[in-house]
């Protein structure tokens, strides 16, 4: 079956169409998808006639993400040159999306090949174009560093305890273990591309099934990487010895901190760990003091909200209350208040926890419960 039977079939178009249609395509050089669009064919409508005529089903992956446990499968170079992608891994069967079912001869080859390789079987689903490219691009940025790395650590973290009828394990805190290149580089990528992607906090936590990183952007945490259980017990040491916290306490909540060169400049990250059912979850504070203070007038206030806060900083006295969720400013408005004071003729101190950002002029003491020295 050809595709244009395959619409005829539908009846998206008549068999009167088809002479039409042929002819417009030849005149565009044999682009019968270019002539059917131009004929007023949806692109869906194509895609699905497409994979009828081809005999294989069409999935829709928009919007989704392809884990590193499924784009291993395939190396990224196979992926680009033969133009076919793994997108799922189900009932032990390794699905693959292709674009091109006309062309596939090379392309069997490959798969008949990593298929006997990995002794699994594959499936062929038709994609989108746009989603093919979406998926290949997930070989790079951040999912494809990450993958790189836990493709180095796999042998090391192999025969490590696993989950039994459901039930947390407790990895013991060998300190040869995450000093290993591999974590290291994980989490290397992990604050270079939040601090890039101007996210104020890195989540990182345990959900039984899964490790999940989220970032927040904005205020709203959005997850940006899912990673195999067997890492979170070397992901969490690492991020504590840069944070200067205890290895072996993992029963109860600790703070620490820590500075890298993140892309030339000096980067501050806060790092509190909370105890959770299937272990430790971190949080990871970004703290950009190379970017600065912003200044109130880039804050987003409206014009009147901001002369109205101007008005209150210019008083002898009173209390300017702000209060709002994690990531949402309090923090940047605050700072930003705080720089517009006039620091020449005021005496000005602040009592903070932490002091994230330093300003010229004024004495910023940061709070100490531990020693009764508080709010």
């Amino acid at each position: 079956m050809t595709l244009l039977d395959a619409l005829v079939s539908k009846g998206i178009i008549s068999k009167s169409d088809v002479s039409a249609i042929e002819e417009r395509a030849r005149a565009q050089g044999g682009d019968m998808e270019a002539a059917l669009l131009a004929a007023g064919i949806s692109r869906r409508e194509i895609l699905l006639a497409k994979a009828e005529a081809a005999g294989i089903p069409f999935e829709n992956l928009e919007g989704r993400e392809v884990p590193y446990e499924v784009l291993k499968h395939v190396p990224e170079e196979a992926a680009s040159y033969y133009r076919f992608v793994p997108f799922g891994l189900k009932d032990g069967v390794l699905e693959i999306g292709i674009v091109d079912p006309d062309n596939m001869i090379e392309a069997r080859d490959a798969l008949h090949f990593i298929s006997a390789t990995l002794g699994t079987p594959y499936k062929l689903y038709l994609i989108s174009e746009s989603d093919f490219d979406r998926i290949l691009q997930s070989y790079k940025g951040l999912p494809g560093e990450v993958t790189r790395a836990l493709s180095e650590l796999e042998m090391e973290l192999s025969g490590g305890a696993e989950e039994e009828g459901g039930k947390p394990v407790s990895f013991p805190a060998e300190t040869k273990i995450i000093e290993e290149a591999p974590v290291t580089k994980i989490v290397a990528t992990l604050l270079h591309y939040a601090t890039e992607g101007n996210a104020s906090d890195i989540h990182v936590e345990h959900t039984g099934k899964e490790v999940r990183v989220r970032f927040r952007v904005d205020g709203v945490l959005n997850t940006s990487l899912i990673l195999p259980v067997k890492v979170h017990a070397a992901l969490a040491a690492r991020i504590k010895i840069l944070a200067n916290m205890r290895l072996d306490e993992r029963r109860k909540p600790q703070d620490g901190r820590f500075s890298a060169r993140i892309a030339g400049r000096r980067v501050d990250f806060r790092v509190s760990t909370f105890p959770s059912y299937y272990g430790e979850k971190v949080v990871m504070r970004i703290l950009d003091t190379e970017k600065g203070v912003k200044p109130l007038a880039e804050m987003g206030l409206s014009e009147r909200n901001l002369s109205l806060i101007r008005a209150a900083l210019a008083r002898s006295y009173g209390l300017v209350l702000i209060s709002g969720p994690t990531g949402s400013g309090k923090s940047t408005t605050l700072y930003a208040m705080l720089n517009e004071v006039d620091r020449e003729k005021w005496n000005v101190l602040s009592l903070e926890d932490p002091v994230e950002y330093t300003i010229p002029g004024v004495s910023q003491s940061q709070i100490r419960p531990e020693i009764g020295y508080t709010f």
